[in-house]
């Protein structure tokens, strides 16, 4: 057994402590005011200040400490009987990873789910997001393709939005080749992926492209500056601190001239009207008022937004749904609101 593998199964056993326990446990992070999180939450933060942060090391080690993070919180490895790797072209003559999840029952021609995964434009990737892409696949039944695009600091932007782009491009071209209903594809990620697919769906109107007939938001930074309210009020002791925003931008927007660039920040794109239906996912997170925002920057565009929020979670819940029954049932009301929305689409 990992290392890890013992650490998670030793957390996991701590879970499954009554809920008074761990609150009692999770005191000294309840007296800061964040009684309304869910107890499981608040013991992890307890938990949490035991790590170095990912912004204290050098960035490989930051991906390695992020790589363990996930392994530790994320839901089971579940088997499917497609997961084929793709390689696409992008630009700069090379290619990006794409993994392809199959769940067992998918129709013919298939939904899919287009995924960007978060960390702050500087870790993560298809690896370790793996478990979760396949949990997504399950629920949802559709086909879901996780994207490793390039990361900052060796790729800053626009590098990852040009990615992904490239892939949307990549994907429209092959949906009779993969099984795909090409009325019926998404994008969604959490984060750094949650803008991605902001940007994705922006960069595919202008460029004449098909857009995709669903955006999944989940609590997305749609803008550069991290002036929002959030930011500050909830910016220390809720998981993502504002020192550690801060370092991934000093890694993805090394120019602050891009600051401006929709690719960088979607929210400032004044032109949002015909962008595709969105689900937009908030939480107790430094990320939530950029969020809500463009939310209603894209109401007032005339698109449609259905909005789910969990305010009992934080930042980063998407992966945590191996420890947190909470995070768990989150997770499963996004799956199940955008299958449900894909196969409205027809």
């Amino acid at each position: 057994m990992t290392p890890v593998a013992l650490e998670r199964a030793a957390l996991k056993s701590l879970m499954l402590l009554p809920r008074p326990v761990l609150t009692r446990l999770a005191a000294g992070v309840e007296t800061l005011g964040r009684d309304h999180l869910d107890p499981h939450v608040r013991f992890l933060l307890a938990l949490s200040g035991a790590k170095p942060t990912l912004n204290s090391v050098s960035v490989p080690q930051a991906r390695q400490l992020y790589r363990d993070m996930i392994a530790l919180l994320d839901v089971a490895e579940q088997p499917l009987p497609v997961v084929v790797d793709h390689q696409v072209p992008v630009e700069g003559d090379t290619t990006v990873l794409v993994r392809r999840y199959r769940p067992d029952h998918a129709p013919r021609q298939a939904p899919a789910i287009l995924f960007f995964h978060g960390g702050g434009f500087t870790v993560g990737g298809v690896e370790e997001y793996d478990r979760l892409c396949r949990y997504i696949a399950t629920r949802t039944n559709a086909v879901v393709l996780s994207v490793d695009y390039r990361l900052a600091p060796e790729h800053p932007s626009p590098t990852p939005a040009n990615d992904c782009l490239a892939v949307w491009r990549w994907l429209l071209d092959n949906t009779a080749a993969l099984g795909l209903d090409p009325a019926r594809l998404a994008v969604m990620g959490d984060s750094a992926g949650g803008n991605l697919s902001a940007v994705v769906s922006q960069q595919a109107k202008l460029a004449g492209l098909s857009l995709p007939a669903l955006q999944v938001l989940i609590y997305p930074t749609t803008d550069g500056a991290l002036q929002h309210p959030s930011v500050q009020s909830l910016g220390q002791g809720f998981g993502l601190d504002l020192p550690l925003l801060t370092w991934f931008r000093s890694h993805f927007i090394p120019d602050p001239a891009l600051m401006e660039d929709y690719r960088v920040s979607p929210l400032r794109n004044p032109d949002l009207a015909g962008q595709p239906p969105a689900i937009l996912i908030t939480a107790t997170d430094p990320l939530r008022d950029e969020g809500l925002e463009y939310g209603e920057k894209l109401r007032e565009a005339g698109v449609d937004v259905a909005s789910l929020d969990f305010p009992q979670l934080t930042h980063g819940f998407l992966t945590m749904g191996g420890v947190i029954p909470a995070a768990r049932r989150a997770v499963n009301a996004i799956c199940d609101a955008t299958a449900k929305q894909l196969l409205a689409t027809r």
